[in-house]
């Protein structure tokens, strides 16, 4: 696995995790398995409903996304994001399974951020590890 983060001076981030995968994957598959990894990785307490994830599946909104376009959902607010920008995606193309972050403005920052940083890596590492038993 693969994993870039960018930090831009306008406090953005950009992250990539990747791995090499052998099939091709379609993104409602890849995005149904990703939020399926962030419920896994925080034990239950966030989840993905109704176009965001939600702590308990309910309420506050931590994150709430646009709809798919192009493989990517557009980020639109919530407690973790600092304003609406940036997207989030999925791709596996047969030779390599991946999810991105591009142009996230996120709440946290510093010694917080790396909080939140460490655990976008869990669900990301997750995520990839299933999709890779999901091919064989």
């Amino acid at each position: 696995m693969e994993s870039v983060k960018v930090m831009h001076a306008s406090g953005t981030i950009d992250t990539c995790q990747c791995a090499p995968i052998t099939v091709g994957l379609d993104v409602a598959r890849l995005e149904q398995l990703y939020w399926d990894a962030a419920r896994r990785t925080t034990l239950g307490s966030v989840r993905f409903s109704g176009d965001a994830l939600r702590l308990l599946g309910v309420w506050p909104v931590l994150l709430r996304f646009g709809p798919v376009v192009d493989g990517r959902r557009a980020i639109l607010g919530g407690l973790f994001a600092r304003r609406s920008g940036g997207t989030i995606g999925w791709r596996a193309d047969g030779v390599h399974v991946a999810v991105d972050v591009a142009g996230f403005a996120p709440t946290l920052r510093g010694p917080l951020w790396r909080i939140e940083a460490l655990l976008h890596d869990l669900v990301g590492r997750r995520f990839l590890a299933r999709v890779a038993r999901e091919a064989v």
